[in-house]
């Protein structure tokens, strides 16, 4: 696998291709989508993908989504953006209950390494940083699957609406898959 291949979760470029070109309704794709950003702004590092896997299992009679469309999206916290998203969630949360945690803090808590180290990051942030993030991230999550929802639903119409940009797409995926 290639340098650029193996942290396609950098390009939210790529994520949006990939997203823009899978074959299903545009509501089931951006209900995906909004699940998806949904899960991937809460503290649920580490099994977002089991957890998108669960919700589609445990909601299928009462409605269906794209899961490939959310497990691209759960993509929206990685490496690169945890720590922003979630000290951006405790900050929200801190302006409904009390809370002192500096950024610093965050990128310590989530360098860990390992089953154990992870382990121990989720306990420190339910435990002492709990309350604050688990608020914050609430109505940040929410209300970024609430927004996520009629954007991708704009973006999938307007996509395929323009068969420039649909071939286009189609060509870049064929050439960057081999």
């Amino acid at each position: 696998m290639g340098q650029s291949q193996s942290r396609w979760w950098a390009s939210p470029r790529a994520m949006l291709r990939s997203l823009l070109t899978i074959d299903d309704t545009h509501h089931s794709i951006a209900l995906g989508t909004a699940i998806g950003v949904f899960i991937g702004l809460t503290p649920t590092v580490g099994i977002q993908m089991m957890l998108v896997g669960l919700l589609a299992v445990c909601t299928y009679r009462l409605f269906q989504f794209n899961r490939v469309a959310a497990l691209i999206t759960v993509y929206v916290s990685n490496p690169l953006t945890t720590i922003p998203i979630y000290y951006f969630a405790y900050w929200v949360g801190t302006f409904f209950v009390e809370g002192d945690i500096a950024r610093q803090d965050f990128e310590r808590i989530l360098k860990f390494e390992g089953l154990a180290g992870w382990w121990d990051a989720v306990l420190i942030l339910f435990i002492e940083i709990g309350t604050p993030l688990l608020i914050g991230t609430g109505i940040v999550a929410s209300m970024g699957g609430v927004l996520t929802y009629p954007a991708m639903r704009w973006l999938l119409r307007w996509f395929h609406r323009t068969p420039r940009l649909r071939e286009r797409a189609s060509t870049v995926e064929v050439v960057s898959s081999e």
